[in-house]
């Protein structure tokens, strides 16, 4: 199979089901991206984008959500990003589970990607000495800030009414640990994070992360941010524009 032909399917810390493209050369970059949720696990074209960069380019599906096993929200969404940051950089092969093959990966940097539901995940690892850049795109900062368009009630209602058992938690009450507690809150655990390697991106318009509590967050922690004035919740990291800052920031020191 050709470099970045065709995604390869991998378990990473036992639970985690994940989507691996490879770059034609590897260069010791990783990408792992944490995805915005409710959504359906299809980021073939980003991967092959960042693959296209020079990156591994992995997307994990969350403990307890699509193929992955264990109890969603048992524990953080961030320790599913840190185990798989942690599981490559103590082995640095990856199982294709098709082929039954191990494939090599070259860790030298690990950068985050991380969107709407997925910004916590991202942000809450910065402490990592191996993770050097992070990209937040339209990032949840603080759950009790609700969006206009979507309440954080209509929120858990959807992702249970219109994707079933795509989001396993134990018990339904469990949705409000991302309110009630900082177990997966940036700005609740904004003393623990280097905002030095941060860069968050967010619209104006976003009615349904509001932007407003970055500010607060990029003054405490020092991260960088840009915002758009206008692109709403759906705004694309690979999109030339967006790109070209996010890549001049990936590449500052």
């Amino acid at each position: 199979m050709a470099a970045g032909q065709y995604p390869i399917r991998t378990r990473i810390a036992g639970d985690i089901v994940a989507e691996v493209v490879l770059p034609e050369r590897q260069t010791g970059k990783v990408a792992i991206l944490a995805s915005g949720l409710p959504s359906t696990p299809s980021k073939g074209d980003l991967l092959r984008f960042l693959a296209s960069q020079g990156y591994v380019a992995i997307l994990p599906r969350y403990r307890g959500t699509w193929e992955s096993g264990g109890v969603f929200l048992a524990r953080s969404p961030a320790q599913d990003i840190r185990d798989v940051v942690s599981e490559l950089v103590a082995h640095r092969i990856i199982p294709d589970l098709m082929t039954g093959e191990s494939v090599k990966v070259r860790v030298s940097a690990v950068h985050l990607f991380g969107s709407s539901f997925g910004g916590p995940a991202v942000l809450l690892n910065s402490d990592l000495p191996i993770v050097k850049k992070i990209i937040a795109v339209s990032p949840v900062i603080d759950w009790k800030k609700e969006g206009e368009d979507e309440p954080f009630d209509q929120f858990v209602r959807f992702t249970a009414a219109g994707f079933g058992g795509a989001y396993r938690t134990e018990r339904p009450t469990d949705w409000q640990k991302l309110v009630a507690t900082d177990f997966y809150s940036p700005i609740r655990q904004a003393k623990k994070i280097d905002g030095r390697k941060i860069c968050i991106i967010h619209a104006l318009d976003d009615r349904v992360v509001p932007y407003e509590p970055l500010i607060d967050f990029a003054q405490e922690t020092g991260a960088q941010y840009y915002l758009k004035v206008k692109g709403g919740h759906s705004l694309k990291m690979r999109h030339l524009f967006l790109w070209k800052k996010i890549a001049a920031f990936l590449e500052s020191r």
